[in-house]
C-alpha cells in the first residue's frame, strides 16, 4: 500500500499555504523590496495609454480654483466663522508632465488635494466621503488642540471610513501656518495622491509674514510601475509641466514648503537668493536663519520668505537630490521650478531644450545571442551528471549508505526551503497589493496550489503504483531516483527561465553569474540523485543515469529557451510549486529509507546538517553571483517595455538584493 504518512502530509502542506495565504502577507523587512518572481513594472501606478479618460466631479465636493503657484485652492461654504468643506477622495487622471498621466487617487480630482485655506480663530469643517474602493481615514497633521476622534488613525480614534462613508472632521484653527491633511493609510496609497495643504492665516501677521504673493510648495513622491518613489513632483506636477514663482524686482514673497514624501528627504535649492526661514511644523523661529538650501525631512513643514534682491530674470529653484531632478536619462525632470522676476522672458523650460541634446544616456546593453544562451543553459543544466558516478559506487556498508541518504535529505530539504519561499514570494506580494485595494492574485495563487497538488499527488499516485506492485517506492532505489529527478527538473526549469530572461534583457554578465553558480548548484543536486542507488546490489546502468540526469538537467535549458522568449512569472511559480510538491514527497521516501537503514543515528543527523549546508553554500555563491547584476538591472528605465524592464526579478533569491530604483 502507499505510505500511510503521505496523504496526512500532503493534506498538511495545503492547509498550512492555504491559512498562510488568506492572511494578510507580511511585508518584507523592507517594503520597496520586489520579491523573487515579481514583474516591478506591473507594480504601482500604470501610465494611462491612449486617450485620456474624462473625470467627472463628485456630487457636493467643493469647487476647486487654480493658485498661482499651480495647486489648487477648494471654495469653502462659509457661515460666519465656520468654513465648512466637501472632500471626496476618488480616482481621477492626472498628468504628472507631458507624456506621463496615471488614474490617481485624489481629493476633489486634483493633486495635490486642494488647499485648504482659513483663518485663525475659524472653526474648520471637513466633510469626508469616500468614493475609492478601500477604506481610509483622514489625518489632520499637525493640527493640535483637537479631540482625539478628529485624528484620523483607524482603529485608535476611529473606525476606517469604508467606501461611500462618509466622516465629520472639524478643528478649531487656533495656531497659523502651515499643515496637512493625508491619508493614514499604506505609503502606496499617499504616494498616489492623497495629501493636500492646510493654510491658516494669521489674525494678526508678524512683521516677517507680510509678503506679496503667499505660495505652497508641496514636495511629493509618487510609485509608477515599481513598488518604489521613483518619480517626484512639485505642487502635482514634474518639470517641465511646474510653475514658476513669480517675484517682483525688490518684493518679498513666501514659500509653504511642505515634504510629504513617504520616504524621501528633499533639500531645495534657490538660485542666487537665500531664504529666510520663518517658520517650522508651524512654530515661529525665535532667531534668523538664512539658507540658501532648505532640507525638510518626510512630514515637516518650513515656511520662508525670499527677496527679489537678484538680478531679474529666471533663477533656479530646485531639489538638490539629483535623483529628485533627472529622468533615467539624466536629463532635467522632477523637482525643479525657478524663481521668475515679473516682466522678464520665463526661460525655465529651455533648460530641458538645452540639455536634450547631450547624450547622457548609457550605451544600450547588447544581450547574448539566441544560440549561445540556448549553449550555455545546456551547460548548466548537464553539470548535473557530476554529481551522479556515485550511483555506481558498490558493495558500500550500510551505514555508508544510510549516511548518504541522510546527506541527500539535507540537500533536498534546503532545496524544499528555497523553492517554496521563490514559488509563494509572487503570490505574497499580490495578496499584500490586494490588502492594499488591488486585484487578487487569483492566477498566481491557482498556479501555486495547482504546482503543489501536481508535486505531491502525481508522485503520490506513482507511488501507488508501486505498491499495487508489492513494493513502496522507498524499497525501489531507481523509481526513487527519477523522483528526485522530476522535483529538481521542475525547479530547474525555474532557473532556465531566469537564464534566458537576464540573457535576454542585456544582463549578460547576471546571466554568466546565473549559469555558474546554476552549475554548481545542479552538481551539487546530481549527488541527490544518486545517492538512493549507492551501494546497491543492481548498479545503475550509466544509460540509466543518462535519463535521470536528462530529466532533472534538462529542464535548466528548455526554461533558458522559453526565457529568452518570453518572460512569465506565472510559470515560474507554477514550476517552483511543483518541484516544492515533489521534493516534500520525495523527503518522505528518503526519510523511510533512513530508517531502515540504521535510523536517526548522530551520523546521519550531522549528514543531514552537512547536506544543507552544502547546498547553502552553492545559493551563497548563485547570490554573489547576482549582487553586481542586480544593481544594474533596477537601474533600468522605466520607459523600457513592460516585458524586459524588470525581467530578472524572478532570479532574485534575496528581497534584500533588490535597491531603490534610480531615475
Amino acid at each position: 500500500m502507499a505510505q500511510p504518512w503521505f496523504p496526512r502530509l500532503g493534506l498538511a502542506v495545503l492547509i498550512v499555504w492555504t491559512v498562510v495565504l488568506a492572511l494578510p502577507a507580511a511585508a518584507p523587512a523592507d517594503t520597496d523590496a520586489v520579491l523573487p518572481g515579481v514583474d516591478a513594472s506591473a507594480l504601482g501606478l500604470q501610465p494611462i495609454a491612449g486617450p485620456i479618460p474624462l473625470a467627472t466631479p463628485a456630487p457636493g465636493e467643493s469647487r476647486v480654483v487654480r493658485r498661482r503657484d499651480g495647486a489648487y485652492q477648494a471654495v469653502p461654504d462659509t457661515n460666519g466663522p465656520t468654513k465648512t468643506f466637501h472632500i471626496v477622495a476618488r480616482e481621477a487622471p492626472w498628468t504628472l508632465k507631458p507624456g506621463l498621466t496615471v488614474m490617481a487617487k485624489t481629493y476633489n480630482g486634483v493633486v495635490p488635494g486642494p488647499a485648504l485655506v482659513v483663518r485663525q480663530g475659524d472653526r474648520v469643517v471637513i466633510e469626508f466621503s469616500n468614493d475609492l474602493t478601500v477604506g481610509d481615514t483622514i489625518h489632520l497633521h499637525g493640527i493640535h488642540g483637537a479631540p482625539e476622534m478628529m485624528d484620523g488613525v483607524a482603529g485608535i480614534s476611529q473606525a476606517l471610513v469604508q467606501p461611500k462613508g462618509r466622516y465629520e472632521y472639524s478643528f478649531v484653527a487656533k495656531q497659523s501656518g502651515t499643515f496637512i491633511y493625508h491619508t493614514h493609510g499604506p505609503e502606496s496609497m499617499l504616494d498616489a495622491g492623497l495629501y493636500g495643504a492646510i493654510i491658516v492665516e494669521p489674525a494678526s501677521p508678524r512683521p516677517e509674514e507680510r509678503v506679496a504673493h503667499d505660495y505652497l510648495g508641496i514636495l511629493s513622491s509618487w510609485q509608477i510601475q515599481g513598488a518604489t518613489e521613483n518619480h517626484f513632483t512639485l505642487n502635482g506636477k514634474s518639470y517641465p509641466a511646474t510653475t514658476p514663482y513669480e517675484i517682483e524686482r525688490g518684493g518679498r514673497i513666501r514659500i509653504r514648503w511642505i515634504n510629504i514624501s513617504g520616504e524621501e528627504m528633499h533639500t531645495m535649492h534657490a538660485h542666487g537668493h537665500d531664504m529666510q526661514i520663518i517658520a517650522r511644523d508651524a512654530s515661529p523661529l525665535d532667531h534668523s536663519d538664512i539658507q540658501d538650501t532648505v532640507l525638510i525631512a518626510p512630514g515637516q513643514r518650513v515656511d520662508v520668505t525670499v527677496t527679489g534682491n537678484a538680478q531679474p530674470a529666471t533663477w533656479l529653484l530646485h531639489c538638490h537630490i539629483g535623483d529628485h531632478v533627472e529622468d533615467a536619462t539624466e536629463h532635467p525632470d522632477g523637482l525643479i521650478s525657478a524663481l521668475h522676476y515679473r516682466g522678464t522672458p520665463n526661460t525655465m523650460s529651455r533648460m530641458g531644450a538645452a540639455m536634450a541634446g547631450m547624450n547622457l544616456a548609457p550605451p544600450a546593453r547588447r544581450g547574448l545571442d539566441f544560440g549561445s544562451t540556448v549553449l550555455l543553459g545546456a551547460i548548466a543544466g548537464l553539470t548535473i551528471f557530476f554529481g551522479l558516478p556515485v550511483a555506481r559506487a558498490r558493495r558500500l556498508p550500510i551505514a555508508t549508505v544510510g549516511a548518504l541518504n541522510a546527506l541527500a535529505i539535507g540537500i533536498l530539504v534546503f532545496l524544499v526551503v528555497e523553492i517554496a519561499h521563490d514559488a509563494s514570494s509572487p503570490v505574497e506580494i499580490g495578496i499584500a497589493g490586494w490588502h492594499a485595494g488591488g486585484a487578487f492574485p487569483f492566477a498566481l495563487s491557482g498556479a501555486l496550489v495547482g504546482g503543489l497538488l501536481i508535486g505531491l499527488v502525481g508522485l503520490g499516485s506513482i507511488a501507488t503504483q508501486f505498491a499495487k506492485r508489492g513494493a513502496a517506492a522507498s524499497e525501489q532505489p531507481l523509481a526513487l531516483a527519477m523522483m528526485i529527478a522530476i522535483g529538481i527538473g521542475a525547479h530547474n526549469f525555474a532557473e532556465g527561465l531566469a537564464i534566458g530572461a537576464s540573457a535576454a534583457s542585456g544582463q549578460t554578465a547576471l546571466a554568466l553569474g546565473l549559469i555558474v553558480g546554476f552549475g554548481l548548484h545542479n552538481a551539487t543536486e546530481g549527488f541527490g540523485i544518486a545517492a538512493p542507488l549507492a551501494g546497491r546490489d543492481t548498479v545503475p546502468t550509466w544509460s540509466q543515469l543518462a535519463v535521470a540526469g536528462l530529466v532533472a538537467g534538462g529542464p535548466t535549458f528548455l526554461g533558458t529557451i522559453v526565457g529568452y522568449v518570453f518572460v512569465s512569472p506565472l510559470l515560474s511559480t507554477l514550476f517552483l510549486a511543483v518541484a516544492a510538491g515533489a521534493l516534500v514527497f520525495v523527503i518522505g521516501e528518503l526519510w523511510s529509507m533512513l530508517k531502515r537503514l540504521g535510523g536517526t543515528t548522530i551520523l546521519a543527523t550531522a549528514m543531514v546538517t552537512l547536506g544543507f549546508v552544502i547546498a547553502l553554500s552553492t545559493e551563497i555563491i548563485v547570490g554573489l553571483n547576482q549582487r553586481p547584476a542586480a544593481v544594474t538591472q533596477v537601474t533600468m528605465s522605466p520607459s523600457l517595455p513592460a516585458s524586459r524592464a524588470n525581467t530578472t526579478s524572478m532570479a532574485m533569491r534575496s528581497p534584500t538584493e533588490m535597491s531603490r530604483p534610480q531615475r
